[in-house]
């Protein structure tokens, strides 16, 4: 390919240019929408949805795409993030408690517990909002779908912690990445997360 085809639009160097300026974009929105905390479940819909579509596939424009997403699912995802959040609120909760007022291996068999059921409720959370934004279904069933895929997937479970994680600690190195991390993040997960959720869609 030479130069001028590079720097034509619709060339390479443009398209990738564009692709980083929409999950830049993207990633941005998420961050905004986050911040009256209710709306976290819609807004990380959203951003899968548009990452997907518009900047993996192509299709529509990112802020249209997540503008419409995060509308069109503001309820069922604001009701699944207010179980995942208000679970994970007692579960620390109880937690804690253990830790002040029990000892021995009672107490420890009950933390280890509640570690463990907040880890699982996160992961299942991890596939309910991507499969909240591919699947026509109620909050109750995109919950179960997400609880059961978070055990039944668990290579790519692992895969997606792996991956925050990073976005964690890069975050906790360089606090200014929190701009661009979100939607490189989804871009990534998005990888394996679409090989799980076409293998349920329907035929």
């Amino acid at each position: 390919m030479d130069n001028q085809r590079l720097f034509d639009f619709g060339g390479s160097y443009t398209g990738i240019m564009g692709k980083i300026f929409d999950l830049l974009l993207v990633g941005i929105l998420w961050i905004i929408c986050c911040l009256p905390v209710i709306t976290i479940g819609a807004s990380t819909t959203a951003l899968y949805y548009s990452v997907v579509k518009s900047v993996k596939r192509g299709n529509g424009y990112a802020f249209r795409e997540f503008c419409h997403a995060f509308r069109i699912n503001f309820v069922p995802a604001t009701g699944i993030w207010a179980a995942v959040a208000g679970v994970t609120f007692l579960v620390q909760l109880n937690m804690g408690i253990l830790m002040q007022k029990t000892s021995g291996n009672t107490g420890l068999f009950f933390i280890c517990f509640y570690y463990l059921v907040s880890v699982y409720v996160c992961a299942a959370a991890c596939y309910a909002f991507p499969a909240l934004s591919r699947f026509d279904m109620s909050a109750v069933w995109i919950w179960k779908l997400g609880m059961y895929m978070a055990v039944r997937y668990i290579l790519t479970t692992l895969a997606v912690f792996l991956v925050i994680g990073c976005v964690l600690a890069l975050f906790w190195a360089l606090p200014m990445s929190i701009f661009f991390t979100p939607g490189a993040a989804v871009f990534i997960i998005s990888d394996f997360m679409e090989r799980v959720l076409e293998k349920h869609m329907p035929e």
